[in-house]
Formats: structure tokens, sequence, C-alpha cells
């Protein structure tokens, strides 16, 4: 029975437990290279490698680690010899360190306005409405047994009664891909799936199978609830991380709209005549 989901994506982390336990305190931190007398840590290879793409993340931190080695071996040669030519007076560097310092500063104070917004009041009202758009939704376990034709489908309904049980006339009888599971379809919420049948198992009692076949476009069901549940949304701490990303997305937007309406801008063109301000966004 096909269900009506969306994909889902998952984010490797197993390759983080290896050295989850490191700490940056001194004695668990020791030097793994030294290069020119300057002293290379360990947590600055975990560093490195947590900057990879995840992808070769999954070699393993063992495996990847002297390749991540030999590259900070020669990283630290670069700013060895580069503070020996005095790299760090050039104007090239200079220049590069305030454009670094001017982005850090507006990083760090669009956070600031951002912590000033994000009070618990308003978590908790970006929590209740969550739970006004996500009220606690009503599931159903089910078997089914897919049929060609009514006259089969009422057949099998038939077996079922007489004591035939429905696990194996799934398998005996079922036309779908679930027939090789007893036609068990697990858990499933009224939007899963095609509406006839949905109305035809939400109707029902655990325990309970269709009296009579169930037509939908895929052809003719037979039908047994295994069980019904309530599926209560996620707990405030639960849900807290994703609120407070998506609050402070929301509040950078706001602040910034704000500082811009009240900041004097001029625009111009690639060709350097005056543009006019962009529409505001609601």
């Amino acid at each position: 029975m096909p269900r009506q989901t969306s994909a889902r994506t998952a984010i490797v982390t197993a390759a983080f437990a290896l050295f989850s336990s490191f700490s940056a305190a001194a004695q668990d931190d020791p030097v793994v290279a030294k290069v020119e007398g300057q002293n290379i840590l360990r947590s600055e290879v975990v560093r490195a490698f947590s900057s990879l793409p995840q992808q070769m993340q999954q070699a393993g931190f063992e495996t990847i680690y002297p390749q991540l080695l030999e590259r900070l071996i020669q990283q630290q040669l670069l700013i060895v010899q580069g503070r020996k030519n005095k790299l760090e007076n050039s104007p090239e560097v200079k220049s590069r360190l305030k454009r670094l310092e001017d982005a850090l500063i507006g990083e760090v104070y669009l956070n600031q306005l951002i912590e000033q917004n994000l009070t618990p009041g308003l978590l908790e009202k970006r929590y209740q409405e969550f739970l006004k758009q996500n009220p606690p939704v009503e599931e159903v376990r089910a078997r089914h047994i897919l049929l060609k034709t009514e006259t089969d489908a009422k057949n099998v309904i038939g077996h079922i009664d007489a004591g035939k049980a429905f696990d194996a006339a799934a398998k005996e009888f079922s036309t779908g891909p679930s027939a090789a599971n007893g036609g068990d379809l697990g858990y499933f919420k009224r939007g899963d799936m095609v509406k006839p049948f949905s109305d035809a198992a939400f109707a029902m009692k655990a325990g309970e199978v269709t009296p009579l076949p169930v037509k939908t476009r895929f052809g003719w069901h037979v039908i047994k609830v295994e069980d019904k549940r309530s599926v209560t949304p996620p707990s405030f701490e639960e849900m807290r991380p994703r609120i407070l990303r998506d609050s402070g997305r929301t509040i950078a937007v706001g602040v910034m709209q704000k500082m811009v309406a009240g900041a004097k801008v001029e625009r111009f063109g690639l060709d350097g005549k005056p543009l006019a301000a962009p529409p505001k966004t609601q």
C-alpha cells in the first residue's frame, strides 16, 4: 500500500564518537608535532577533522589523521616562514585582518541583538503556536489483503471468518507488496493512505476486520486494525533547539530590516545611477 510521506535525511555523526572524550585541558591535549619549536596539539587536528566534508569524515579519524597532521605541519611552516619575512606588517595582511575584524564585529553584534530579543516568553509563545499547528494525531496500525476483484476479497473474508489467521491469509492471497509481511502496514496517519482506505481503517476498532471489501484505485482491500493510538507533539524541551534556531532567524531578519529602515542608505546600480530602495518584506 503506497504511503504519501516525505523523504527524510540522516546526518552521519558516528565518527565524532572516537574523540568525543578529548579534553581541552593540557594534560589531555598532547603535542602531536613540533615545527620549528612551535607545538601542534591534538585538539588542532580534531578541529581540522570536524571542518572536513562529511564524506571525508566517514573514513574515520584514525584513518585520515596522518594526512591532517601533515597538512597542519605544512600550514605551521608557512606561518613560521611568513613571520620571519615580517608579513604581519604587510598592507595585504592588515587589509584582510581589517575585513575579518569587521565581519566578526558584525556577527557578534547581531548575536547580541538576537540574544536580547530571545526571551523565555518568546520561546514559550513559539511553542504554543507549534502546538496549535500540530495537535495530537490519531494513528492506526493495520494489516490488509489486496485483491483484484470484489469476489476474491469476499472469499478471503470468508476464510478469515472461518478461522484462518489474517497474516496467513495475507501471505497466501494478497497481491500487494506487504503480503510477505502478513499484510502489516505499521502505524499510519489518516492522510498517509488513500481516503477510502483511511476512512474504513479509522472507523474500526482494534481487532476488527472489515465485514465488506474496501475499494480503492489499487484494488479491493480486506483490512484488519491491530491497534490505535494518539501521538502527542514533542515536549518543549525536545522542541527547544528547533525553536531557538527558528526564532533566532526570525529575529535576525526583523532587527536587520529595522536597522536598515532607520539608517541613511544610498543605493546605486552597476552604472552608478541611483537605485530605489527594495520593497519592504512582510
